[in-house]
């Protein structure tokens, strides 16, 4: 709604060359910050923002890791470059050129933190539905307790897919957050002394992000998700170069489809790292 009405204000100053129209649109995108932040307030740090004022809620996200890294670096630079200037400087004027500018940051703030959040109601969801079901699903794993970290996840990842007609309504088509969401909140029912990391930045220095690693005292594994559709090559290559820079051995290339079923498993080997790859993907 912001959004939207803050493109209506710089197409008036485009057309109608009102340079006032510009600053108006800063304005606006400053509440679509506002809005998104009180939203992931809700959701992500479990508060009520209806207490809090914009202030400081923004300092909470500042000073806690609550957000991700790519959430986060938004968040910095919408704070940065428009929310900070605008709301200490009255006299400002912003021309056409930083109008579209703070649109594009906000939106792509927006986005991302509503993925952040989507995931964490995905992963209430189903942690919630798992823990009902979890000595039953405990027991059908217990062969594989005490094995490899690999050939554990690979077992909870099949149960996983296996109870998936439970978690999903029927005929909804799942974004990869909802998805990732869903897979850490069974991990976390079914089997919490496995520790669960999203979105694992491997090196500082790059812009490679794993979706997931997991790891118990011994050993990690590294998890990457696609769509059923995608290309497994491409999903190889990219799996293959996260082990390179991380030096973890092991990894899961798991292609996820709505419907969830049997699994079918391939084994690449990884020959530059000494490792191995596991890829899983539906039957159907």
């Amino acid at each position: 709604m912001h959004i939207e009405t803050a493109s209506r204000h710089l197409l008036r100053g485009q057309e109608q060359e009102d340079e006032t129209a510009f600053t108006d649109a800063i304005y606006r995108t400053n509440q679509a910050f506002e809005g998104s932040l009180k939203e992931a307030y809700r959701i992500l740090a479990e508060r009520n923002p209806e207490r809090e004022s914009p202030y400081n809620i923004e300092k909470f996200f500042e000073g806690n890791s609550v957000f991700r890294q790519r959430v986060l670096a938004q968040f910095t630079n919408y704070r940065t470059e428009w929310r900070n200037p605008s709301s200490h400087d009255y006299q400002l004027d912003f021309d056409e050129s930083e109008a579209f500018l703070a649109i594009v940051s906000v939106a792509a703030f927006a986005c991302l933190v509503l993925d952040q959040i989507t995931e964490k109601i995905s992963y209430l969801q189903v942690k919630t539905e798992a823990d009902t079901k979890q000595i039953e699903i405990q027991e059908r794993l217990t062969s594989v307790e005490k094995g490899d970290l690999l050939n554990r996840t690979t077992e909870i990842l099949r149960e996983f897919s296996h109870q998936q007609p439970n978690f999903n309504v029927e005929g909804s088509k799942r974004t990869e957050a909802q998805f990732a969401g869903q897979l850490s909140g069974f991990f976390a029912s079914v089997a919490p002394d496995i520790e669960v990391i999203s979105e694992y930045k491997i090196l500082a220095e790059t812009a490679a992000i794993a979706d997931f690693v997991i790891s118990d005292r011994s050993s990690r594994v590294l998890i990457e998700i696609k769509r059923a559709r995608q290309s497994i090559d491409s999903g190889v290559a990219q799996v293959e170069r996260y082990m390179l820079l991380s030096g973890i051995k092991s990894a899961i290339l798991y292609f996820f489809s709505d419907a969830g079923g049997e699994l079918e498993i391939q084994e690449r080997n990884v020959s530059n790292v000494d490792g191995k790859i596991l890829i899983l993907k539906p039957l159907v």
